[in-house]
C-alpha cells in the first residue's frame, strides 16, 4: 500500500495540530456539557431550565440542528408562559429534550471526528507497504500458505517472471534481421502512390516529418507539466514522488532545474545513465502480473520524460497525417461499387449517400478512439496509462478531450458486441480475433526498433540517443549492495512514454498492414489485438499478423489468442481451420457462438482469493477501503465491462449477480460477517472499542466525515430496469422503463428502411417532378423500380437509419435518479456548494450531484439525520481532509 514517506512534511504536521486541537476542544466540550447538565438537573422550575438550555447553547457555540427547533421562538415562548397558562409543561419538555439532543449530538461529532482522527493517524502510523523480497523463495514457507510468509517471500509465480524477464531482456542473442524488416516495409509502403495533387507519396511526405522533429528547451511552464506528467505515471518510489511533490510549486528550485536540464540537453550528444547501474523495483499489480520499474534519479526522469513525451506528440502527428493521406483504405464487407451507385443516384438520388453510415462512423470513430491511442495528442495530455483496470478519473493536469484508456478498452468491449450485432443481422455470421504479443515490452528487440525508425526517417543523432537510452545498466535493489550489473540487451522500460513512441510506432507498422491486407482496421489498444468481420477477412487479417510477428522478431501469446464465429438463430459453425482455436475474452467475460458473453467464475473465484489476502494484509481500516475500492469498485467492475445498449439488461443482472456471490464468498466465508460494512464495524469495534456505527459513516464522502467506501452495484441499479406493476413503471419519472433487447435496435432500424423504400418506390411510381431529380426523370417509364433487396443490400454504406441504431446500441443507458425525500433533500441543500472541490461527492447542490451520490444520500441520509441533526458527521475544519486527499492519491501497493 502506500507509503507514509510520501507524504509532505509540512502536511503531516497541519494534520498533527488539528488532531491536537480536536482533541483539547472535545475535552473541554465534555466538561461543560456535563456541568450545563448537572446545573439543568439541580433546577427545580422547568422554565429555568429550558432558558438554561438556551444560554448554553450561545455560551459554548452548539448548533441547533434537531428539527423543528428554533431557540429564537423557544425564549419568545417562554416569555409567553410568564403570563399565559395556555404554554403547558408538556411542550417545556419537549423543547428541554430537543436542546438536550443538540448536546448529544454535538458529542457525536466530536466522538465521530476523533474516530476519523484515530484511523487517519492508524493509516499514517501502519502503512500497509509491500515488503522487501528476496531473490530465492525460501523452501519452507514459499508453499506454506501462511500470510507470514506471503508477505516475506512473495510467491511462486513471482519468480517465474522475475526468471522470464530477465531471460528475456539480458538476452544478447534475440535479434532479428533489420534487411528483412525493411524489405518487409518497402513492399508494404509500396502501395502509397504518389496522388496527382501531391508532390511526395504519402511515404516520402512521413518521412521527411520524421526528419523534422525539434526538441525544443526547458522552460517552468515546461518543467511543471514534466512533473505532473511523470507524477501521473507509476514510476516513482515513494521518497522521489514526494521530492517532486514538494519542489513543483517551489519557483526558485524550478529554475535552478532548468538551468541543469537545458545544459543535458545542449550536450545530449554526450548523455549517458552515469557510472552507477539503475535499480529495478519489483512490484505486483492487481491482476496478479509482476512488472519491472527502473529507479532513476530524477533530474534523468525528467530529461527523458521530456524527450518521450515531444517524441510521442510528434510520432501521432506525423501518423495521424500519415492516416489521412489516402493510403489508409476503409470499404464495407459488402462494398458500394461505382456501378451500384450510379443507379442508386439513378432511381432513390443522394438517398442514403449523404455519408452518414456505418462505414464512415467506423473510420471516424478508429481514428478518434483507437489510432494510435497509446500516444497522447498534446504534451498537456501527458503519459497515456495501461488500463489495467484501477485508474480514475482523477487527474491534476489540463483537461483533455481524449478518452481514458479505460474508456477506450470500454468502448471497444461495447464495440465488438456491437458489431456482432449489425453484422449477424447483415450477414447471418460473424467472426472475432482477438491475441497478443508475448511479453511484448521486455522482448521487442531493439534491432526491430532501429530497423522501423530508420525506414521512417529518423535522424542519426536521435537513433544514437535511442540506443543509450535502451542499453541500460540494470541491477536488482533485492539482491543487494553486491548486485551483477547487467544492460538491458531487449525490450523497453516498462511506464516511460519514450518507450510507448518507440512501440507504438513499430506497431503502426502492423496497423497498417492488416488495412492494407483487408481493407478494414485491426483494432489495437497497446499489443492486445482485436480483428472481426467475415471469416474469409478474418484469416487474411490472421495470416498479416503472423507474418508480421514472424518479421518483426515477436511471438504471439497463445493464452491471449483465440477466435470464435458467430451466428444467428441455432445454427453451429464449423470451426475454423485457419483461425486460432482458443477463446475470445475481455476482462472476465467469454464470448459463446451466439454473441453472448459469459462471466469466467473460475478467473472470478481466483480473485476473490487474491482478495481475501490482500485485505488481510492491510494494516488500517483506511487501508482497507482503499485496498477495497480499487480491487472492486475499480478494477472488478471495469472487467465485468460497463453496462451499454448492446448488452442489455441480461449482462447487468449477471453482474449483480457475480458482485452478490464475491461479498458472500469473501465475508461470510473467509471473514465471518454478514457484508463489507458489517467486517468493517466488526473491525472498528475491536481496534478502537466504538460501536454502532451508522452505515452512512463508512459510505459517505470524506468531507462530511465518512471513509467513502465505493458499493460497486449502485451504478448499475442505477440503469438497472426496476421491478415492480407496469402502472408503477408508468409513474417513474426519467428514461429507465422498458429496457430494448438490442436486436429490437436494429430490427426498428429495418422497418423504417423498408418505410422509406416504400415512400421512394410510391414517388418513383407517381413521378412526382417536385421531388425526383433530374437523373430519375430521364429514366422514368423506362425502368421499373429497384427491388427491395437492391435497396437495401449495401446497408453498412448507404442506411442512416441502420448508421442511428448502431451508435444508439454504444452508448451507455442513462441512470436513473434516486427519488429525494424532503428531509434528505433539505439536508443536502443545506451544505456548502464548495464542499468537495472536484464537484463529486455530496454537497450543497443536489441537482448537480452525481447519480451515485444522490443514491448514497437518500440511502443512508435519514440515519444521519437522527443521529447527527445534518449530513455532516464531524466538522470539516478539525477533520484531516487534506492528508486524507493525499494518501488516497498514492498508488496502492499489492502484497505479495
Amino acid at each position: 500500500m502506500s507509503s507514509s514517506a510520501a507524504l509532505s512534511e509540512s502536511m503531516r504536521r497541519i494534520t498533527t495540530s488539528k488532531l491536537d486541537v480536536l482533541k483539547q476542544q472535545r475535552s473541554a466540550y465534555e466538561t461543560n456539557k456535563q456541568a450545563v447538565l448537572d446545573a439543568v438537573q439541580r433546577e427545580p422550575d422547568l422554565s429555568k431550565q429550558v432558558l438554561g438550555l438556551l444560554d448554553a447553547l450561545v455560551v459554548y457555540d452548539v448548533p441547533a440542528v434537531v428539527p423543528n427547533l428554533s431557540p429564537d421562538n423557544v425564549r419568545r415562548f417562554l416569555n409567553q408562559r410568564r403570563n399565559d397558562p395556555s404554554v403547558s409543561a408538556s411542550m417545556l419538555e419537549e423543547w428541554k429534550a430537543n436542546l438536550q439532543r443538540c448536546f448529544e449530538i454535538q458529542s457525536h461529532k466530536y466522538e465521530y471526528a476523533s474516530l476519523f482522527g484515530q484511523l487517519v493517524t492508524e493509516w499514517l502510523e501502519q502503512p500497509s507497504n509491500a515488503p522487501a523480497l528476496h531473490r530465492q523463495p525460501s523452501t519452507d514457507s514459499a508453499n506454506d500458505g501462511s500470510q507470514d510468509s506471503f508477505e516475506a517471500v512473495g510467491r511462486q509465480e513471482m519468480y517465474e517472471q522475475w526468471r522470464e524477464w530477465e531471460t528475456l531482456v539480458f538476452d544478447t542473442t534475440k535479434k532479428s534481421d533489420p534487411e528483412s524488416i525493411k524489405a518487409y516495409l518497402s513492399n508494404l509502403f509500396s502501395s502509397t502512390a504518389k496522388s496527382k495533387k501531391l508532390t511526395k507519396t504519402p511515404l516520402e511526405d512521413l518521412r521527411t516529418r520524421m526528419k523534422g522533429f525539434d526538441l525544443g528547451k526547458f522552460d517552468k511552464d515546461s518543467l511543471k507539466w514534466c512533473i505532473r506528467g511523470l507524477l501521473k505515471t507509476d514510476l516513482l518510489v515513494p521518497g522521489k514522488r514526494a521530492a517532486l511533490l514538494d519542489i513543483k510549486d517551489n519557483s526558485l528550485v524550478l529554475g535552478e532545474m532548468v538551468d541543469v536540464l537545458n545544459i543535458q540537453i545542449d550536450n545530449l550528444d554526450g548523455w549517458s545513465w552515469g557510472d552507477e547501474p539503475v535499480s529495478i523495483d519489483l512490484r505486483r499489480q492487481v491482476n496478479g502480473k509482476y512488472r519491472f520499474y527502473m529507479d532513476e534519479e530524477l533530474l534523468q526522469a525528467l530529461l527523458i520524460y521530456f524527450i518521450g513525451i515531444k517524441w510521442s506528440v510528434h510520432f501521432k502527428e506525423a501518423l495521424t497525417k500519415f492516416f489521412h493521406s489516402g493510403a489508409w483504405r476503409q470499404s464495407s464487407y459488402r462494398a458500394l461499387d461505382r456501378k451500384a451507385r450510379a443507379r442508386r443516384l439513378d432511381m432513390v438520388g443522394d438517398v442514403g449517400l449523404t455519408g452518414h453510415t456505418i462505414r464512415n462512423q467506423r473510420r471516424k470513430d478508429y481514428e478518434q478512439d483507437y489510432f494510435m491511442t497509446q500516444l497522447p495528442s498534446s504534451i498537456g495530455e501527458g503519459a497515456r496509462d495501461y488500463g489495467d483496470g484501477t485508474d480514475s478519473s482523477d487527474s491534476d493536469g489540463d483537461p483533455i478531450d481524449t478518452k481514458s484508456p479505460m474508456d477506450i478498452k470500454q468502448s471497444l468491449f461495447h464495440l465488438v458486441t456491437t458489431e456482432s450485432l449489425i453484422n449477424t443481422s447483415l450477414y447471418g455470421s460473424f467472426t472475432v480475433l482477438q491475441s497478443d504479443f508475448k511479453w511484448f515490452g521486455p522482448s521487442l528487440p531493439h534491432s526491430t526498433i532501429f530497423a522501423v525508425l530508420e525506414f521512417l526517417g529518423v535522424k542519426d543523432r536521435w537513433l544514437r540517443f535511442f540506443r543509450k537510452f535502451l542499453a541500460t545498466p540494470l541491477k536488482f535493489a533485492q539482491d543487494g549492495p553486491q548486485a551483477p550489473t547487467n544492460i538491458r540487451r531487449c525490450g523497453v522500460p516498462i511506464d516511460h512514454v519514450l518507450s510507448d513512441a518507440l512501440g507504438e510506432t513499430v506497431l503502426f507498422c502492423l496497423d497498417f498492414a492488416v488495412n492494407q491486407a483487408t481493407q478494414t482496421n485491426l483494432y489495437r489498444f497497446h499489443d492486445d489485438l482485436w480483428f472481426w468481420g467475415q471469416e474469409d477477412v478474418c484469416v487474411k487479417a490472421w495470416e498479416t499478423i503472423g507474418e508480421f510477428a514472424r518479421t518483426m522478431g515477436l511471438s504471439m501469446n497463445e493464452e491471449k489468442t483465440g477466435s470464435v464465429q458467430v451466428t444467428e438463430g441455432s445454427v453451429t459453425p464449423k470451426p475454423s481451420k485457419s483461425l486460432p482455436k482458443g477463446k475470445v475474452q475481455w476482462g472476465f467475460l467469454t464470448m459463446d457462438q451466439s454473441g453472448n458473453w459469459h462471466i469466467n467464475d473460475e478467473e472470478v473465484d481466483e480473485h476473490i482469493e487474491e482478495l481475501r489476502r490482500q485485505l488481510k494484509a492491510c494494516k488500517s481500516v483506511f487501508a482497507t477501503v482503499q485496498a477495497w475500492n480499487v480491487y472492486v469498485s475499480r478494477f472488478l467492475a471495469n472487467n465485468f465491462g460497463r453496462p451499454c445498449n448492446c448488452l442489455g439488461q441480461r449482462h447487468i443482472d449477471m453482474v449483480i449477480t457475480a458482485f452478490d456471490k464475491i461479498q458472500q464468498r469473501l465475508f461470510s466465508d473467509a471473514f465471518g460477517s454478514s457484508s463489507l460494512i458489517d467486517y468493517f464495524k466488526q473491525t472498528v469495534a475491536q481496534r478502537f472499542n466504538v460501536e454502532d456505527l451508522p452505515d452512512g459513516f463508512f459510505y459517505f464522502p470524506i468531507e462530511l466525515g465518512g471513509l467513502d467506501v465505493r458499493n460497486p452495484l449502485v451504478p448499475l441499479l442505477l440503469v438497472r430496469e426496476v421491478e415492480g406493476t407496469q402502472a408503477q413503471k408508468e409513474r417513474m419519472i426519467g428514461e429507465i422503463k422498458k429496457q430494448k433487447d438490442p436486436r429490437e435496435w436494429i430490427e426498428d432500424a429495418f422497418e423504417m428502411e423498408e418505410a422509406e423504400y416504400e415512400r421512394l418506390k410510391e414517388r418513383y411510381d407517381e413521378g412526382d417532378k417536385s421531388t425526383l431529380n433530374n437523373r430519375v426523370l430521364k429514366l422514368k417509364g423506362d425502368e421499373p423500380f429497384m427491388s427491395l433487396e437492391e435497396f437495401t443490400r449495401f446497408r453498412e454504406e448507404t442506411s442512416v437509419h441502420l448508421v442511428n441504431a448502431y451508435n444508439r446500441l454504444q452508448e451507455e443507458p442513462r441512470a436513473k435518479d434516486i427519488s429525494s425525500t424532503p428531509d434528505v433533500r433539505s439536508a443536502v441543500d443545506e451544505l456548502p456548494e464548495d464542499l468537495v472541490g472536484t464537484g463529486s461527492g455530496i454537497y450543497g447542490n443536489w441537482r448537480a450531484m452525481e447519480s451515485y451520490h444522490k443514491w448514497v444520500a437518500q440511502l443512508y441520509g435519514g440515519d444521519v439525520l437522527k443521529r447527527f441533526g445534518n449530513l455532516s458527521m464531524g466538522e470539516k475544519k478539525l477533520l484531516p481532509i487534506g492528508l486524507v486527499t493525499m494518501l488516497r492519491k498514492e498508488k496502492v501497493r499489492w502484497q505479495g
